[in-house]
Order: C-alpha cells, then sequence, then structure tokens
C-alpha cells in the first residue's frame, strides 16, 4: 500500500533517478531473465450517476513507465482489455475485506493480470493501492486495486511490487539491525534493503526533512541509527523513485519462476 499524498508527488520526482536506479542491480551476479510481457485487464468501476473517471490514457501510460523499473528481469506489462462495470455500489469500498473477494469472484480475468480501479476505500484506509501479496503466483483469484485518484507510475509500480512477493521496507517497523545481521528473518526478509524504521500512520516529517534527508534518531536493538533507502518503490517515504534492489528483482523473479501456474 502507498500513500495517497506520495501519489500527488509522484510523477514530480520520478524522472531525476529512474533511469540511473537500475544501475546498481548489475553490481551483483545475473540476474534471471524472464523474457516475458504480462498482459493486464483493467476493471473501471463506474460511479453512481454512470462517470468512469478514470481514463484508458492515464492507466495504459502508468503501465508502461513501470516497464523500466522490471527491465532488469526481462519483464513488462501492457493493458489488454478494459472493463467497465455499471455496478456503482463497488466504486467506493466500504468494507474491502468482504467487497474485494466479491468483485474478484464476479469479474475476475484467469491468467490475467487484474487492476480495479475505484473511487475510495473506507477512511480508515490511508493507502492508493491493495494488492494481494505473490499474487503472481496465483493465476485464478489474485489481483490489485487502485484507487483512481492515485493512477500514477509510483503507485503501480509499488503495488506490482507487492503482487510480485515484495513486503514493504519498513516491514517490522525496526525489527530488522542496521548491521544485516538478521534481514533474512526480519524486516522485508531482503539483503540489500536496508533496515527501515518507518512506522505507517507516522507524521513523515519525523523521518525525512523537505529536502529528503533522512533526519530520525532512532536506533535499532544494537545501538545503530537507521539509514534506510529513501528512494527504494517499496518505501513510503515521498522522495521519488529510484528503483528496486538487485534482491527485491531477484525475488519477483524467483516467485514467478517457482509459480505453478503461469500468467499470460
Amino acid at each position: 500500500m502507498r500513500r495517497i499524498l506520495f501519489s500527488l508527488l509522484a510523477l514530480l520526482s520520478i524522472a531525476p533517478c529512474a533511469i540511473e536506479a537500475q544501475s546498481y542491480t548489475f553490481q551483483h551476479e545475473s540476474l534471471p531473465c524472464l523474457n516475458k510481457k504480462f498482459t493486464i485487464v483493467a476493471h473501471i468501476f463506474k460511479d453512481s450517476l454512470g462517470n468512469p473517471g478514470a481514463s484508458e490514457a492515464a492507466i495504459t501510460q502508468a503501465i508502461q513507465d513501470i516497464n523500466p523499473f522490471f527491465a532488469p528481469i526481462c519483464v513488462s506489462f501492457e493493458v489488454c482489455e478494459f472493463r467497465y462495470h455499471d455496478n456503482w455500489q463497488h466504486d467506493v469500498l466500504e468494507d474491502p475485506t468482504t467487497e474485494i473477494p466479491q468483485i474478484k469472484t464476479k469479474y475476475h480475468a484467469d491468467f490475467r493480470i487484474n487492476m480495479y480501479f475505484v473511487t475510495d476505500f473506507t477512511s480508515d484506509i490511508d493507502a492508493c493501492g491493495l494488492a494481494d501479496l505473490s499474487g503472481i503466483a496465483n493465476a485464478f483469484g489474485s489481483g490489485i486495486v487502485v484507487r483512481k485518484a492515485c493512477i500514477n507510475v509510483l503507485t503501480i509500480a509499488h503495488e506490482m511490487g507487492h503482487f510480485f512477493s515484495l513486503k514493504h521496507t519498513f516491514e517490522g517497523n525496526g525489527i530488522e539491525l542496521v548491521n544485516g545481521s538478521n534481514a533474512t528473518t526480519a524486516g522485508d526478509g531482503i539483503v540489500d534493503t536496508p533496515a527501515d524504521p518507518y512506522v505507517p500512520g507516522d507524521p513523515l516529517e519525523l523521518y525525512v526533512n523537505s529536502d529528503c534527508l533522512f533526519i530520525n534518531t532512532k536506533t535499532d536493538a544494537n545501538g545503530e541509527y537507521y539509514n534506510p533507502d529513501l528512494g527504494n518503490i517499496m518505501s513510503y517515504y515521498e522522495c521519488g523513485a529510484c528503483g528496486f534492489t538487485w534482491g527485491q528483482l531477484n525475488q519477483m523473479a524467483q516467485t514467478y519462476l517457482n509459480a505453478g501456474v503461469k500468467f499470460w
């Protein structure tokens, strides 16, 4: 999930590092090449007046813009079909836990990545999207839900990261040690993503200043100060997005390669 405010800054902040971001992924052993273009079915729920509230052009552009982030594992995405639904009750998800499974049961297209665009979630979900973790390993009922106000490259890349098995960099809210000694069992479980102490719901100004410098003075269990990757796509810091690490890319590739049923 990605905070709504992040989506407002996304297009302004991604340009400087999107191309440079992938360079460090080649400093390790080579990554798997999936040589795969995944097809996406975009489901748009109309509101009570019959308005879609989301343009095909914006969705298509956002999908195209995430492709450079996945290029190191030879993966790309394209929208193969737009489907409009008149069921306006699902345009605002008052009870996502109940309604999202209902939506998937009614509208899911097997073997494709299903993305559902809705106007809003309930007020207690401060996020731009919701994705099934490791959904790429389930071709028959997984999906991604995105707020229509958050159709941009960062939101889509972040949710697609979850769909390909990635957790937030701050998973565990600081239980991962700065020295990385428990990196495989704590945090996001990926060694080359630095420990991240962010706690969802905390004001971001507790962590970064207006120049996107990390200012938080929290320490880990060993008394060491944190230095998280502020530009990682799976973080919540509003400092742009510089891409995925080698470890994240490798995990996404392996999740797909190990899946029992492959997507089209």
